[in-house]
């Protein structure tokens, strides 16, 4: 894929890619990172929380037998749980914007966020629409905080729950499929939920872009994720 650098001229400090599982998160990040390397833009990797570690892996696939444990543990257990997951997320995400700290050179790129993603999981299950969301004021707070604090621009992924299926079949077929996706599979209209639901978090506590990554091809995925917000599908 050709690159100009003048494409990658507004490369944010700190840029938030996020979305549910089979939404493309480290396929785009792959994308965007290839481009600001071929640029000669430094790009710090990281996973699952702004305060993480430096993590270059390129996928999420192939999971350790205890994350699996993890993840089939804390689906078996939801009905036990899910009505304290706003507030165990606002804490997690407290603790994690007062943990922050960019790197002395170039800029972050966050792959996914945990506690993001869990409390759109718990919303999806405690609130049938957007509009019966009665946020806790601790998970409100702590959302309100996440762009004075880390300076942020964000971008959320959306796909169909078509592609989503077959993006769950061709990684069943590479024996890397994990709980949490055959959970958004077996489920339509609860996955799309789900999503949903992470969507309106990141529209409105994040001020997050929107990408259809449906059927994408590299360079029109390259360009909605540098473009401007007006570029950006939705």
């Amino acid at each position: 894929m050709t690159l100009h650098r003048e494409l990658l001229t507004s490369f944010p400090k700190t840029l938030l890619i996020l979305g549910t599982d089979l939404a493309g998160k480290d396929h785009c990040a792959n994308v965007l990172t290839d481009a600001a390397q071929a640029a000669g833009i430094q790009v710090e990797r990281r996973r699952g929380a702004f305060s993480a570690q430096a993590d270059d892996r390129r996928t999420s696939e192939n999971k350790s037998a205890l994350n699996l444990w993890m993840e089939r543990l804390f689906l078996a257990t939801l009905p036990l749980h899910c009505r304290l997951l706003p507030f165990l997320t606002a804490l997690l995400v407290w603790r994690d914007i007062r943990r922050f700290r960019p790197p002395a050179e170039g800029s972050i790129l966050v792959v996914s966020h945990t506690a993001i993603r869990l409390l759109a999981f718990a919303l999806g299950h405690l609130f049938d629409r957007v509009e019966d969301i009665r946020m806790p004021w601790l998970a409100d707070r702590a959302l309100r905080a996440i762009v004075p604090a880390t300076g942020a621009r964000t971008l959320v992924l959306d796909i169909d729950h078509a592609v989503r299926a077959a993006r769950m079949a061709a990684r069943e077929q590479r024996g890397s499929l994990d709980h949490f996706d055959r959970y958004m599979g077996q489920d339509p209209v609860r996955s799309e939920r789900i999503e949903h639901f992470l969507v309106w978090i990141g529209a409105t506590y994040l001020k997050a872009e929107r990408i259809e990554n449906n059927h994408l091809s590299d360079a029109e995925l390259l360009e909605a994720l540098i473009g401007s917000p007006a570029k950006l599908p939705g």
